[in-house]
């Protein structure tokens, strides 16, 4: 993706790290916490967390942001706050005189799949104060972009991702050398990736852990620009920054019928596409080239 330092906006979209419950599945099954859906970060969820601070305070430097220029909004679940504070609190030399602080987004929450029981386990933003002091400013005067209705049946996640970007069109608008930060789950990123680019879920990276995607913009436009998947070191779901993605908290653009490919609705030739949609495409093109010798 091309920049011009002088005259772009960014949004930059990060799935949360990796998950202690993915992790250690028994264990969290066998917790006796009534908070079954808000799940730490894994020590490695941990680690990649302060991979990507390490990782944007360069690459926000290189741009040109200013710690003052940066929003930095983050779903209210555990994870995300996790991924956001070990983040920003990597980011020492970006924040030499500006602490920045998190914004609590209910617009960029988890996707309620089920029936509510995930989102009624959130303690109240007060209480999070006490161990993610950088919400302190900001919890008791914060408007939310969007507050999604619970229960939210799958039918309405995409018209709440739309009416959240719709919601940031209006509050942030055009503004150069500013960067608008998200950290939210796997089928939010991919759903705000690909609605706020304009393109389709199969253009869309699948969201690996602490994964990201940057958008641009040069005017006051509700459209971002994306990279293509596979443009060479493509920002459309990144991760080289990260030494390891793990296992347990796999890239996610699943929204499709689950019997066929698992649901994978990304991009064919991804290295995340599922192994059996990539036998089936090496199949194809076997087949075409046995096709073309025979006309031959």
């Amino acid at each position: 993706m091309s920049t011009d330092k002088e005259e772009a906006q960014h949004l930059i979209i990060i799935r949360h790290g990796d998950r202690w419950d993915y992790e250690n599945p028994q264990a969290w099954k066998d917790h006796t916490s009534n908070r079954k859906g808000d799940p730490p970060l894994s020590a490695l969820g941990l680690h990649q967390a302060r991979e990507t601070g390490n990782f944007l305070e360069s690459y926000l430097q290189e741009l040109d942001i200013q710690a003052t220029d940066i929003t930095w909004m983050s779903s209210p679940f555990l994870r995300c706050l996790q991924t956001s504070t070990e983040a920003l609190n990597a980011m020492t030399t970006l924040q030499a005189d500006y602490q920045i602080p998190i914004l609590p987004e209910d617009g960029i929450f988890e996707w309620d799949g089920k029936g509510g029981a995930w989102h009624k386990d959130l303690p109240p933003k007060e209480e999070r104060i006490h161990y993610f002091p950088r919400l302190l400013e900001t919890t008791s005067t914060y408007q939310p972009l969007h507050v999604p209705t619970l229960p939210e049946p799958r039918s309405a996640f995409e018209g709440r991702c739309r009416a959240t970007l719709d919601a940031l069109h209006k509050r942030h608008t055009y503004k150069p050398k500013t960067a608008l930060i998200l950290v939210s789950h796997a089928a939010c990123c991919a759903s705000f990736a690909y609605l706020a680019s304009n393109q389709t879920l199969q253009d869309i990276t699948p969201a690996a852990p602490c994964s990201l995607y940057h958008l641009q913009r040069f005017e006051n436009t509700p459209i971002w620009a994306l990279d293509a998947h596979d443009a060479p070191s493509s920002k459309n779901g990144f991760s080289d920054h990260l030494a390891a993605i793990g296992s347990n908290t796999v890239p996610w653009n699943h929204f499709g019928d689950k019997s066929k490919h698992l649901g994978y609705t990304g991009p064919p030739t991804s290295r995340f596409a599922p192994a059996s949609l990539q036998q089936e495409l090496k199949a194809a093109a076997a087949a075409a080239t046995t096709d073309s010798k025979e006309e031959l």
